[in-house]
């Protein structure tokens, strides 16, 4: 603690602790010499999980400079060989809060300005040093990363072997539910190397993007703080949007959901963005929603495998598949 924060630590209280796959994550209270008590973040993490912290280290030391980031501030890390501490601001000690499903429309708008601000940066325009760092640890959730293009068909291979464990216990799927998997990653694979050929229209995305856990609101405020910027990768912008749309219900998903995609296309030319035709917008939401299938599968959940088959079929993304991007 010491070592991260460059000051003298005298104690450390556990305030509460997150459910969290790869690391400890928990609330601290920590005081120090120097300076006044500190409300911090805490994650702590070995293995693979000290691979994704040190993923989202480098978010912190190389990218986030570059814009009006909406992250919580780093507040210091000690990374060693076996392991790694990453400390930052606490969110909620600064009045912020999780909102779930209950996101208002405001905080929509505002939601769609902070992925804005993120795609436009880095629209065509992908850091090097993101791409060149072992692209091949980074973990199967990345399912949805555009390049390097051999990640595909290494995802793709994943995700089947994933689905081999996932169905063998999930035994309350019926076979067609199962079937409609083989259908979309089959797709998925040859459907994304075909919109990535030309490496075009590609920006950065956050990949975990979704208001269960990672978006925070304060009160007044619309635009919200985002955590966890381990699976920033390349690729398709909106699937963003269509991620963190699922908790969000509607009467008519596939209207709203245009009418939000259609607010976010209109940020993006607003803000620079050329060359990226509505019907080509359209067609990487539909196939974003296709992702949340191979999503549930990761998660072992029958229950977002269910509601992201139901997705896929309200949207039409199937038929979306069987179409190649309308890329000109």
């Amino acid at each position: 603690m010491s070592e991260a924060l460059n000051a003298p630590v005298t104690n450390v209280d556990v305030v509460e602790l997150f459910d969290a796959s790869a690391a400890l994550v928990a609330r601290l209270k920590i005081s120090c010499a120097d300076r006044p008590d500190l409300s911090v973040i805490g994650k702590y993490a070995k293995n693979a999980g000290a691979t994704a912290a040190r993923r989202e280290i480098r978010f912190f030391e190389r990218l986030a400079p570059h814009w009006a980031h909406p992250a919580p501030r780093l507040l210091g890390f000690h990374d060693t060989r076996q392991d790694v501490l990453l400390l930052s601001e606490d969110l909620e000690a600064g009045g912020y809060r999780l909102v779930g499903g209950g996101v208002s429309d405001a905080q929509l708008r505002g939601t769609i300005e902070t992925l804005v601000d993120l795609h436009a940066r880095f629209w065509n325009d992908i850091p090097v040093e993101l791409l060149d760092d072992s692209p091949f640890e980074l973990s199967v959730t990345s399912a949805a990363q555009a390049l390097p293009r051999e990640v595909i068909p290494r995802h793709a291979e994943a995700l089947r072997e994933e689905a081999r464990q996932f169905f063998a216990t999930a035994t309350d799927l019926e076979r067609g539910e199962r079937t409609l998997f083989e259908a979309v990653v089959e797709a998925w694979e040859h459907r994304f190397q075909l919109r990535v050929a030309d490496s075009r229209a590609l920006t950065l995305i956050h990949g975990d993007f979704h208001f269960l856990g990672n978006v925070f609101f304060a009160p007044g405020d619309s635009r919200p703080k985002v955590i966890d910027w381990s699976e920033l990768k390349a690729g398709l912008g909106p699937h963003d949007l269509a991620y963190c749309l699922t908790v969000v219900p509607a009467e008519d998903r596939p209207a709203r959901d245009r009418a939000l995609l259609r607010a976010y296309w209109d940020g993006l030319r607003s803000a620079g963005v050329d060359g990226y035709s509505w019907e080509l917008c359209e067609w990487d939401f539909r196939f974003s929603t296709s992702c949340k299938l191979l999503q549930a599968v990761i998660q072992r959940s029958v229950k977002w495998y269910r509601t992201a088959a139901a997705e896929i079929e309200a949207m039409g993304s199937r038929a979306n598949l069987a179409e190649p991007p309308p890329v000109r």
